[in-house]
């Protein structure tokens, strides 16, 4: 998933976050809103209906001045006849042992008040109340005589579905506008978020296109004084870094192949006055020494200054001079050159000998004591391939994808491998003559497969 795509999708889950939160809260608020117009409602009724009831209880008094249960109930009846119950709420006076309900009101509400599932009277208390028609909030007010006697309790009952279902409708409301946004603010939010991450796709373009090659490749640095602004300087610092570390590698490469070639030139000088077969050997081996230093200076430049033949070779004389510098080895009894079949290839048979060497060189050095190595050859299709494997325990699997690099090493801790220069002349060399190179490295061994085409008459 690119930066754009987790930048919108957090955005958007942050602002879900925010609309889920504001809708429970708006939903809350309306909620309560609703219970607390619902206990105005009730405060309200049970204050008018307890007034009438208390202003005909002198009248419903007898000769002693003591409102009795009767007297109580007929009041009752007269104060709930001018305050009937109404569409929200129903009303009840218990007097004198019996309980009298005002006409009208919500039908549930209003027969279970009538029923014995109606809640117990409790004097001076405003709770809600789980009922079978849903939640009710109910209010008991308590009715004194003038000798401050309870002579009736006025109840007022009102269902809450109504103030939740609002609260509900004002929940999915909220909800359903939410996402309606989310949709329309993604597709904006995407827009603005591509628009403004443009110039790092930029910079991140610029920097694909640097290499060892071209170190002179710069990313552009956007001109708006932000992070990103920061980012594409610094890495053009870091590539002007780069860039004078490869000229100071390359002149200590100049310096160091001039200290070389000079005792070099002077070895042979003596070598041609000394004479002899033996002179003769040494020298060769000189020439080697100055082509190998010459193509290891090529690979290390990183050019394409390498020069071989492309000629017929017969493969048995290929592996007769193999197998000579084989026994020169100090483990040259862990070495074993296989007879070849009698291909002829195309290539440059001194440079193939340089080329098995170094291999031959990696994998006896490099690979634990006791390592057997073979070197090997077969014909495939219209090519010859040249083998040498090992039984060794093989590459580090993370560094196996760059073996053929210059200066990559493999070395872990104080043993295993290590890939110099050695395998990125190897595969100079073998490019240079036409041919490719394999390498399969696992825990049983590491072999490397050079092929050439083979010659044609």
């Amino acid at each position: 998933m690119n930066l754009t795509a987790r930048v919108v999708l957090r955005a958007l889950l942050v602002m879900a976050l925010v609309i889920g939160g504001v809708a429970l809260l708006t939903y809350e608020l309306v909620r309560v809103s609703g219970r607390a117009d619902v206990d105005r409602l009730l405060q309200e009724e049970a204050a008018l209906v307890g007034e009438a009831l208390g202003n005909r209880l002198p009248e419903a008094a007898g000769i002693d001045g003591v409102v009795s249960g009767p007297e109580a109930q007929r009041a009752a009846r007269q104060a709930l006849a001018t305050r009937p119950s109404g569409a929200r709420h129903v009303t009840l006076v218990s007097a004198g042992g019996v309980r009298l309900q005002s006409t009208g009101g919500p039908g549930p509400v209003a027969t279970l008040l009538s029923g014995p599932g109606a809640p117990p009277v409790e004097p001076g208390s405003l709770r809600t109340v789980d009922s079978g028609v849903g939640p009710l909030r109910v209010m008991d007010t308590a009715v004194v005589d003038g000798d401050g006697a309870q002579v009736a309790v006025v109840t007022v009952a009102a269902p809450l579905e109504p103030s939740r279902d609002a609260a509900g409708a004002v929940l999915a409301s909220v909800g359903a506008a939410g996402a309606v946004g989310l949709a329309g603010g993604g597709l904006l939010l995407w827009a603005v978020v591509r628009r403004t991450l443009r110039p790092v796709r930029e910079v991140s373009a610029a920097a694909k296109e640097v290499s060892p090659a071209d170190l002179a490749a710069r990313v552009p640095v956007p001109g708006t004084r932000d992070e990103i602004g920061e980012l594409a300087g610094e890495i053009n610092r870091m590539l002007d870094r780069i860039e004078g570390a490869e000229a100071d590698r390359r002149r200590y490469l100049s310096v160091i192949s001039h200290e070389v070639r000079t005792p070099l030139a002077v070895a042979e000088g003596h070598l041609e006055l000394l004479g002899g077969p033996e002179a003769q050997i040494v020298r060769a081996e000189l020439v080697r020494l100055r082509r190998v230093l010459e193509d290891l200076m090529a690979v290390a430049r990183g050019g394409d200054e390498i020069d071989a033949a492309r000629e017929p070779v017969f493969l048995p004389d290929l592996f007769d001079e193999v197998r000579s510098r084989a026994r020169a080895l100090p483990a040259r009894g862990a070495v074993t050159v296989s007879e070849p079949p009698p291909e002829v290839l195309l290539g440059d048979q001194a440079r193939l000998e340089q080329c098995l060497a170094n291999l031959i060189g990696n994998a006896v050095d490099h690979t634990p004591e006791g390592t057997r190595v073979e070197v090997s050859a077969h014909g495939t299709g219209d090519g010859v391939a040249l083998v040498v494997a090992d039984d060794g325990p093989g590459i580090d699997p993370d560094v196996l994808p760059r073996v053929f690099e210059p200066f990559v090493t493999t070395r872990a801790g104080g043993g295993g491998r290590i890939a110099g220069l050695g395998l990125a002349v190897v595969r100079s060399l073998v490019a240079a003559q036409g041919g490719r190179v394999d390498l399969d490295s696992g825990p049983s061994g590491t072999s490397v497969t050079i092929t050439l085409p083979r010659a044609t008459a």
